[in-house]
């Protein structure tokens, strides 16, 4: 009973010539292999399955088969996993072409976890350590750059504020107070 409510939900309707629509994705090295159906109405000469990636890159349509009684069916190759939009395409023997609306893999019943393999770890192979011990290297001259710097600044500031010029000798001028008086160096 619960797989014949899980095959209901992952099938979808589209507008007239073309009835329901699914797929199925497995993946593939750095792919994904789709399995898709469509029901077309009528007889037509070719059903084409075609696909839009991100950045609106179209990808090359693929022909599917007659398996009798208006479904058609093939397998769609990707090169990547992505949750691509597909429309199809009914070619009658006269008269033009007509173009179903574009739906996601997800809308035509791909489980939505297929493309999110990449940000979940499986667990399996080798595990990738946080930190290398190149990365530890620059943290280490990182941290020494930072601190000399600081020490070059405390320096300056004990310089400049402790009652040094800049050339090192003692500031008579500031050590002088207001009240000594000031002798004229004019004589007459």
């Amino acid at each position: 009973m619960l797989a014949l409510l899980a095959t209901l939900l992952l099938v979808l309707p589209l507008e007239a010539p073309f009835g329901e629509a699914t797929a199925t994705a497995t993946a593939v090295d750095d792919g994904l292999r789709l399995e898709v159906s469509v029901e077309v109405e009528g007889s037509p000469v070719a059903v084409l399955v075609r696909g839009v990636a991100s950045g609106n890159i179209e990808l090359p349509p693929v022909a599917l088969g007659d398996k009798g009684d208006g479904l058609w069916a093939g397998i769609v190759e990707l090169p990547r996993v992505e949750n691509v939009r597909m429309g199809f395409e009914r070619i009658p023997e006269r008269g033009p072409a007509v173009v179903s609306e574009l739906h996601t893999l997800t809308d035509l019943g791909v489980d939505r976890a297929i493309f999110a393999l990449d940000d979940v770890p499986t667990g399996l192979g080798e595990e990738t350590p946080l930190v290398t011990d190149e990365g530890r290297r620059w943290g280490w001259l990182g941290l020494a750059t930072g601190a000399a710097a600081l020490m070059l600044i405390a320096l300056w500031a004990a310089d400049v504020f402790g009652g040094r010029s800049s050339r090192g000798e003692a500031n008579d001028e500031s050590e002088k107070s207001a009240a000594d008086p000031v002798e004229d160096p004019i004589v007459d």
